[in-house]
């Protein structure tokens, strides 16, 4: 059975090639161009994790992180950013994010993250 995540930022190439790595390894990867669509797709449907950028037009990441976790919270959300600010990183970590990953992503380190996160409960 495939794992199904949400990847939001709002650049879509940035989706569209996150999606086309997580569907090569054996995910079902949905994609949102915003905060808003990312909080959208999550009530309406479970996701077994949420790969969101942090900065985005509308609300943030960290914003829909909490929206995310207000109807699911027990939704794993891994956050990236470009932008490695103390406060930024707080207010990730704050909202719930079980992780904070820098932008460039370190694919092996996204997989790893993903791996642990969406094993099936045993």
């Amino acid at each position: 059975m495939s794992r199904r995540v949400l990847v939001v930022d709002d650049d879509r190439q940035m989706v569209r090639t996150i999606q086309a790595i997580l569907d090569h390894r054996g995910w079902q990867s949905i994609g949102a161009f915003s905060g808003e669509e990312a909080v959208a797709s999550a009530t309406a449907r479970p996701f077994d994790a949420v790969l969101m950028d942090v900065r985005m037009t509308g609300i943030t990441g960290v914003e829909a992180c909490r929206a995310i976790h207000a109807t699911h919270p027990r939704t794993p959300v891994i956050l990236m950013t470009a932008y490695a600010e103390l406060e930024v990183l707080t207010a990730a970590r704050q909202s719930g994010a079980v992780a904070v990953l820098p932008k460039p992503l370190a694919w092996p380190k996204l997989i790893a993250h993903l791996d642990r996160i969406t094993v099936a409960p045993a």
